[in-house]
């Protein structure tokens, strides 16, 4: 890896205790999915997280580090001995529309998967369009480029928002130089300007 070139390390952050503190398969009434999402977008991380020691060496030539506004990926942040970044709403979790359905009840997981479908076919009901989501974080790929001068970037964001935004680096002619490739908590990709 050459250490002249710019380069831009997304994390997902570490597992929330909203995971343990709601079970995917617990029966849930739309009425109650507003307060789950609450929920998990305030709560914070888990007592027990195992970090990757790749990642800890990835980040420790880190110049300017970078994270959404919630909660979890700023503790993600602290449980990694960093304690000075920068926080940004363009990388904020897209909020999953909320308060239809008020008297069905289905599994979680269900809720999660509909939701989220119905989110991506246009339906946004209290809560960011789709395509108001893709505009705003490929708005933060632009804030993410516009650091010339920093060497190594790091962003602790969210597994969806890194999933646009490595779309959107690679659209942007940024190589993927290593990841532990997934969507898990802690994992990571690497990319390098080409």
């Amino acid at each position: 890896m050459d250490n002249n070139k710019t380069k831009i390390t997304l994390i997902r952050h570490g597992k929330p205790q909203a995971q343990d503190d709601y079970s995917l398969f617990s029966i849930v009434s739309g009425e109650n999915i507003e307060q789950f999402i609450r929920a998990w977008n305030t709560c914070k991380l888990h007592s027990v997280n195992d970090i990757p020691s790749s990642l800890k060496e990835i980040i420790q030539d880190g110049e300017l580090f970078i994270s959404s506004e919630l909660t979890r990926t700023h503790e993600s942040f602290h449980m990694l001995g960093i304690r000075a970044f920068e926080s940004n709403h363009l990388f904020n979790e897209a909020d999953l529309p909320c308060g239809i359905g008020r008297s069905i009840k289905m599994p979680l997981i269900i809720w999660m998967i509909a939701l989220r479908l119905l989110w991506r076919s246009g339906l946004y009901y209290n809560s960011e369009a789709y395509k108001n989501f893709i505009k705003r974080v490929n708005d933060g790929a632009d804030y993410l480029e516009k650091n010339k001068n920093v060497k190594h970037t790091i962003l602790m964001a969210h597994g969806f928002v890194n999933r646009i935004l490595k779309k959107e680096l690679l659209r942007r002619n940024w190589k993927l130089i290593s990841s532990n490739d997934g969507y898990r908590y802690w994992s990571h990709a690497t990319f390098e300007k080409v």
